[in-house]
């Protein structure tokens, strides 16, 4: 049973590219990091989440992370216009209003879970940025709730034009894991400001612990999911790799995406001739202890995930596309 148990969580761990699980715990960060746990207690006053992500789940995300970012102004009172370096174009013809995935989660043959990802709209956010609101959900199967129940999900809001980040929300439910993760960036100041709260395991929630923290953050800096649909957006090359600065928790660190070959596979949602990518974290693997983590993605224009697989203790678990709306047709990549 133990060994069920943390084969169970690793498949969360597989993927990470889709909804941001903490991975990289025992990274360090030569980073600026500034630490506040006793005092403020604004966030988590008016945070009360419900088991279950509905419609006024997402405005209630919406109004913390807003009160978030109002909080950052107040401390960082920005200048009247962004920074030249933030002004830049990355042409996206990946991804667009509508795009919604579907994936099962695999555990040898057995089915352990379901995920999504969603492209839900356009919003703008402070001093009129327009920005891509992407929200994603993972959830375990009915018999593996038995053994360990997962309700996570991730938001994040990227610029439509540049493609970094501007705010993420991560609210992980595993099991008596319960955790809220608000991040705002001040790409005035280079500052990200962050809210963690912690919950005890039973229900109703209540706050077993809580803190807030300042990071001093590089140029165009994404959070994990982010930094997922960026890799989309880019023309990979077997054996050219793509670099970026990622930012996750109390982390700042790099990521290097190696376009490793081209393949073809078959999942439920069709045939695809695909580009495999292996994200690497320092020259490391980033499942160093546990095998690499593998990413197959469509070899078109759209780059859509296909595949995600990682070797465990005990055998493997795989992430496969079952379906797809929202994507133009016909898809190139796909074989008839």
């Amino acid at each position: 049973m133990r060994v069920l148990i943390s084969s169970v969580k690793v498949f969360i761990v597989t993927i990470v590219i889709i909804l941001s699980i903490n991975f990289l715990g025992n990274i360090s960060s030569s980073h600026l990091m500034h630490n506040i746990t006793s005092s403020q207690t604004l966030y988590a006053q008016n945070f009360e989440p419900n088991t279950n992500l509905q419609k006024a789940d997402i405005s209630t995300i919406y109004s913390i992370i807003d009160s978030l970012a109002e909080d950052s102004v107040k401390i960082y009172s920005p200048p009247d216009s962004l920074p030249n370096h933030l002004n830049r174009k990355v042409e996206n013809n990946a991804f667009r209003i509508g795009e919604k995935l579907r994936f099962k989660i695999r555990y040898g043959f057995i089915k352990a879970g379901e995920a999504t990802m969603e492209v839900k709209d356009i919003i703008t956010i402070r001093d009129s940025v327009p920005v891509y609101h992407i929200l994603t959900t993972a959830k375990s199967t009915k018999a593996f709730d038995l053994v360990y129940k997962v309700r996570d999900s991730v938001e994040t809001f990227i610029d439509m034009n540049g493609l970094f980040s501007w705010k993420f929300y991560k609210r992980l439910r595993e099991g008596g894991y319960k955790m809220d993760l608000l991040a705002e960036y001040n790409h005035r100041y280079g500052i990200a400001n962050v809210k963690k709260i912690r919950y005890h395991s039973d229900e109703p929630l209540r706050v077993k612990n809580k803190e807030t923290f300042y990071l001093s953050i590089p140029p165009y800096i994404v959070d994990i999911l982010a930094s997922f649909y960026y890799v989309r957006t880019q023309d990979l090359r077997v054996g050219e790799p793509i670099y970026m600065t990622n930012h996750d928790n109390q982390k700042i660190y790099d990521l290097k995406v190696i376009v490793q070959k081209k393949e073809r596979i078959k999942v439920d949602a069709g045939e695809f001739n695909c580009v495999v990518v292996i994200p690497r974290l320092k020259g490391e693997a980033i499942f160093k202890q546990k095998g690499e983590l593998w990413v197959w993605l469509t070899d078109d224009e759209y780059k859509i995930p296909v595949q995600m697989k990682s070797k465990v203790a005990v055998g493997s678990i795989t992430t496969e596309l079952t379906d797809i709306e929202g994507v133009p047709q016909p898809i190139k990549a796909q074989v008839d």
